[in-house]
């Protein structure tokens, strides 16, 4: 499992997406990337994070463990995968993102995309997680498109967006997990 998931994507990946360099929490297990959106409209807001869970650093997860995990967050995750929004209105199971095959680069995965609020802002997200042997690696894409200053006024990024965007990252997360 890598140390740091923020040393995952290349930097020419990073510019395919128009990502800046991750930044990661100490108390949090993701690395995030934004875009920026610059200062004048139509704004493009785009978060990107992805993170390895394979238990703490003193226990690690067993693959009975990481199975359990993932089968919970696949019921979670297809009931409401935000508590900002309602059920997913695209899920399914996984068997290629990007150039990744399941059964050859990683054991499960499945895929939703939804929409949610906060405050008067939407933003569409689409999530992938994979298990592979005892990780399970989660991507999430979101954002939204503003044509002008309001952020009530924009609109979430749509489900072949948020695909795109996982695709190009997968294959470099995926193949971290050593």
């Amino acid at each position: 499992m890598p140390g740091n998931p923020c040393r995952v994507l290349t930097a020419s990946t990073r510019s395919k997406l128009g990502m800046r360099q991750g930044t990661k929490d100490r108390l949090d297990p993701a690395c995030k990337w934004s875009n920026d959106p610059g200062n004048a409209p139509p704004f493009r807001f785009r978060d990107l994070s992805i993170t390895y869970d394979a238990g703490f650093k003193e226990f690690t997860a067993s693959l009975k463990d990481a199975k359990e995990s993932f089968a919970t967050k696949k019921r979670s995750d297809y009931r409401q995968p935000s508590a900002f929004g309602g059920a997913p209105s695209v899920k399914g199971t996984i068997q290629q993102i990007g150039t990744a095959k399941v059964g050859e680069h990683f054991d499960e995965g499945y895929y939703v995309y939804f929409v949610y609020e906060v405050g008067e802002a939407k933003r569409g997200e689409g999530k992938a997680v994979l298990r592979k042997g005892n990780v399970v690696i989660t991507i999430s894409f979101s954002g939204a498109d503003v044509p002008g200053r309001r952020m009530r006024d924009g609109k979430p990024i749509g489900n072949a967006t948020a695909q795109t965007a996982i695709d190009v990252v997968a294959g470099q997360a995926i193949a971290a997990v050593r």
